[in-house]
């Protein structure tokens, strides 16, 4: 097949990798800038950090439209395919500027105008996807967006006007729900160039079956960790089977115990989802990454790469979540915690994908908190992460997990301390000496972000705040 399609300039553009530059390790960002009339989208830090490149995806999940904005640089120019592409310069012209672009210029929002067009890109999905956005909502989509110019204050002001517009007609009128209807999403799509292969199925069942066939393929689902291989390591990616598109591993059910979640769901839909009734899941997705890579990565994504430094996991182990892991005509389930396994290691077999996350709703008497340090509140590494829970009877313990990231060489509990504060009272005196039971437990390394001392530190400092926020 060797093509793609998708709406762009308001008409279906192919891409037909036989007789085109483009490779299948080619991103959307570097597409954008070999056209003409197309250079408004920016290349900055070409790691999915600075939001210079922030363009806007149309598409249909499950029937239902959706907007977002997404760092062009981290996304392979395959996985654009079914989609409508937004750009800066379809919004507005110098004789016609659109409202967000004129508010930027009402309040001298733009001064040498790189980031510019990254911030109304990201303004604009914000308020398409939701018209009614408040200024908090607005300035948390722009989280993800660097200006090195203005100080921020005329962005404020600006993203405060726009939240008092309400006219949906300023964004309803560049969607083409119309040429979107009209790309096939049901054939598997199949790329072939040079050595490359970018496989891209529509149902589970075609996903499993590739991947059965092709145990030597990378999945992407979302790209925003595998694109970095590519663009910063300079180390190509010869085979890759694409389920971003995979509408029946998207979403979410609830029941009176459990909310299972897709695994192909967005992070920043896992984050909003979680808000009412996993409140410490959706706290640490609030601190992961920008809302443009959230946009993009997926639940089970970020947790098959079983980083060690990982903001998901650590609170995931202390809910005691589930995941269940298919392959053809067989599942399993299996906790987080025994499915991570080492060092970027997982107990995934070479036929299987995570199918659904499965999040115990927690009990009216247990606590759940995750904690997250780093250099910055935002775009940031974390240097240590936990994720506690706590079930006290008569105001001793009843159980408790202890879960920390970037302490180990996966993410791990303090099994010790743990055992030391099951049964006693819940107090400062306990929880001191229980810190001196932590202080060994781990030996971090000392990288660029902490030393060995003071990560071990701020892991008993943590768990010393876990006790200030819950003590009667």
């Amino acid at each position: 097949m060797n093509k793609i399609k998708f709406v762009y300039r308001n008409q279906i553009k192919e891409i037909d990798f036989d007789s085109s530059p483009f490779t299948p390790n080619t991103t959307l960002l570097q597409f954008l800038r070999s056209e003409s009339g197309s250079k408004g989208t920016k290349e900055g830090c070409n790691e999915g950090d600075c939001g210079a490149c922030s363009v806007v995806l149309i598409e249909k999940v499950n029937g239902k439209l959706t907007y977002r904005a997404v760092n062009s640089c981290v996304m392979f120019l395959p996985s654009a395919h079914g989609k409508q592409i937004l750009t800066i310069e379809d919004l507005g012209t110098t004789e016609n500027l659109h409202p967000i672009q004129e508010i930027f210029v009402k309040e001298h929002a733009s001064q040498c105008g790189f980031c510019t067009p990254g911030f109304i890109m990201s303004l604009f999905a914000q308020k398409a996807q939701k018209t009614d956005s408040s200024k908090e909502e607005l300035i948390e989509a722009i989280e993800g967006n660097l200006c090195r110019c203005t100080g921020y204050r005329p962005i404020v002001v600006a993203a405060e006007d726009l939240a008092k517009i309400q006219d949906i007609s300023y964004f309803e009128t560049y969607t083409r729900q119309d040429l979107i209807d009209k790309i096939d999403k049901k054939e598997t799509i199949i790329i072939k160039k040079d050595n490359y292969e970018y496989y891209i199925p529509f149902s589970l069942n075609d996903a499993l079956r590739l991947k059965k066939e092709h145990q030597d393929a990378i999945i992407s689902s979302g790209g925003t960790d595998l694109v970095l291989r590519v663009t910063k390591k300079k180390m190509p990616i010869h085979k890759i089977i694409d389920i971003t598109m995979i509408d029946e591993i998207k979403g979410f059910r609830k029941d009176h115990t459990n909310l299972c979640i897709g695994a192909g769901t967005k992070i920043e839909d896992v984050y909003q989802i979680t808000k009412k009734d996993i409140p410490a899941l959706s706290q640490m997705l609030s601190l992961f990454g920008s809302k443009q890579i959230r946009n993009r990565a997926s639940i089970g994504g970020n947790i098959a790469t079983a980083s060690p430094i990982g903001d998901t996991l650590p609170v995931l182990i202390a809910l005691k979540a589930k995941l269940v892991l298919s392959a053809i005509n067989t599942e399993r389930i299996k906790t987080i915690e025994n499915f991570i396994q080492g060092y970027r290691k997982t107990d995934l077999m070479s036929d299987e994908l995570i199918k659904e996350l499965i999040l115990p709703l927690p009990e009216e008497n247990t606590i759940t908190k995750s904690y997250k340090i780093s250099k910055r509140t935002h775009l940031d590494i974390s240097t240590v992460s936990a994720g506690f829970s706590l079930k006290l009877d008569k105001g001793k313990v009843s159980e408790i997990i202890l879960a920390y990231g970037g302490m180990a060489e996966m993410p791990k509990r303090a099994t010790d301390t743990e055992t030391f504060l099951q049964g006693k009272e819940w107090n400062e005196k306990n929880i001191l000496e229980a810190t001196k039971i932590l202080k060994k437990e781990f030996t971090p390394l000392s990288d660029a972000r902490s030393s060995s001392e003071a990560r071990t530190i701020m892991a008993k400092n943590l768990l010393i705040k876990f006790f200030e926020e819950t003590k009667k």
